[in-house]
């Protein structure tokens, strides 16, 4: 019998095919774990242990190093005697297995074992609620099936749970939430988790640029070559269930669909309009010839320095640690400079140094792939009370190479937009042999952790410096597309 986890229902809020593949993959074709998602166990454990000691002299019993089979038996027994904390314990219900971080009892209610029962409580590297700008506050969903899970399985063992659910977060603080708004979404999840590790489903691949960090990456990327699956196209995703069930079900069918049968019923797609098919069909006449197409109509800044920016920063320590800039002058070679924090401490100290950088600038203009440098800059303005004035006269200059230019002027055959597929389809390499940011913030934490090691720097500032220079090249290439037009 297949044992089903808290981590198969946290796998599920990100790609259910993935749940099918940890269960019923071929091991052969799953690829080796990378160095960030080794820092982030490895972050998670330090997490775990931090907040242990921080607990002092309060008696907790640890089971982390036991199996499953024999953690089970122990924190039964441990339950039944009423023992105040147990670590890493294991609850067990037929196929369902949970290792919550902290079984905490609670003499507030009644349970099957006496005047208490116990609340399964995880600790997590991050904070359960999300504050979006413009939207309500909102508990992060895969934290929830994960609890919710273990909710389940511990009401079975002692019939009774506590009304709210909590997570310890990396501050060390408890956020509640109430677990009924999820209940029903994780009754779904649940069932289709079931059936993806029984083999009975086994759902698709669903390709974007969130799939980098999976170890089945390679094994989906060639099943959509092999198929001709339309999550082959740029920005499809999820949506490609969809076009499937009114008939498109490849890259070649999109390419010959009749755009009007589709926006009417009873082939119409939900929330796609005239504008996004039209869009989704050129996509896959690039993609079927293998060649980009450029479209007439962008422009660049006409300014005497351009300046290519990009940040690199570690989400799992809210912290930004360096300010990588490209500057180019007119009839002069590009130069590469940059605002480094060594240490988590300095980041202040670097970001008032980039902050007057920015204030004596003037009038260069700022190209940029993607939102993240301007959204990073205004949550340090907001963070260290720097002067708004400069932020606002950066945002005025920026140029995002992605939005305004990526994709409103061009379209290209690969599924990800993202500057490494673009800037290697026109013929740029970087230096390293493996470059990206989820390895940058890889090679930082190793460099903190060993601050001998110079050279780890040095890579991520080589690296920093060929998004840069990846920049140069993407605006280089559309300058020459547009100059051949011209010429013919």
């Amino acid at each position: 019998m297949k044992t089903i986890t808290a981590q198969d229902l946290y796998n599920f809020t990100k790609c259910h095919h993935r749940v099918y593949l940890d269960a019923n993959g071929n091991p052969d074709e799953k690829g080796e774990v990378g160095a960030f998602i080794k820092l982030l166990w490895e972050l998670g454990l330090q997490t775990e242990r931090d907040y242990i000691a921080s607990l002092g002299t309060m008696a907790v019993v640890d089971l982390q190093s036991l199996s499953v089979e024999t953690a089970s038996s122990e924190t039964l027994e441990l339950m039944k005697q009423g023992i105040p904390l147990i670590y890493q314990g294991c609850i067990q219900d037929g196929p369902y297995v949970g290792r919550p971080d902290l079984l905490i009892k609670r003499e507030d209610s009644t349970s099957r074992f006496g005047p208490y029962l116990y609340d399964p409580v995880d600790i997590k590297a991050g904070r359960g609620w999300e504050r979006q700008e413009g939207k309500k506050p909102r508990f992060k969903e895969h934290y929830a099936f994960q609890i919710l899970f273990y909710r389940m399985v511990l009401t079975r063992i002692q019939d009774a749970i506590p009304r709210m659910a909590r997570i310890i977060n990396i501050d060390k603080e408890i956020e509640e939430f109430d677990p009924t708004v999820f209940e029903p979404a994780f009754e779904a999840a649940l069932g289709q988790t079931n059936r993806l590790i029984a083999g009975h489903d086994s759902s698709e691949p669903v390709l974007g640029s969130h799939c980098y960090l999976c170890g089945w990456f390679q094994r989906c990327r060639r099943w959509v070559a092999d198929h001709d699956d339309p999550t082959g196209l740029f920005f499809v995703g999820k949506q490609k269930f969809q076009l499937k069930e009114v008939g498109l079900r490849t890259i070649q069918d999109i390419a010959i669909m009749d755009v009007q049968t589709h926006l009417h019923p009873p082939k119409k797609i939900h929330r796609m309009g005239e504008k996004s098919l039209r869009r989704m069909k050129e996509r896959a006449h690039v993609l079927l010839a293998n060649k980009p197409v450029i479209r007439p109509g962008f422009s660049f800044p006409s300014v005497k320095r351009e300046v290519y920016f990009d940040i690199e920063d570690d989400p799992t320590q809210n912290l930004t640690y360096l300010y990588g800039l490209l500057i180019h002058e007119a009839n002069q070679p590009p130069r590469f400079t940059y605002f480094l924090a060594r240490r988590p401490e300095e980041e202040e100290s670097t970001v008032r140094a980039f902050w007057e950088f920015l204030a004596n600038a003037q009038d260069d203009a700022y190209y940029v792939y993607s939102h993240k440098e301007r959204a990073t800059l205004k949550h340090l303005m907001e963070r260290y009370h720097l002067d708004q004035e400069v932020f606002q006269h950066y945002v005025n200059r920026e140029y995002d190479l992605y939005k305004d230019l990526i994709v409103e002027y061009s379209d290209w055959p690969t599924f990800s937009y993202g500057i490494k597929h673009i800037a290697k389809l026109i013929g740029f390499s970087w230096r390293d042999t493996d470059p990206s940011g989820a390895n940058s913030i890889a090679w930082y934490n190793d460099y903190l952790a060993h601050p001998q090691n110079e050279h780890l720097l040095n890579r991520i500032l080589v690296y920093n410096e060929d998004d840069c220079r990846a920049m140069v090249a993407i605006k280089d290439y559309f300058e020459k597309m547009r100059s051949s037009a011209y010429d013919t």
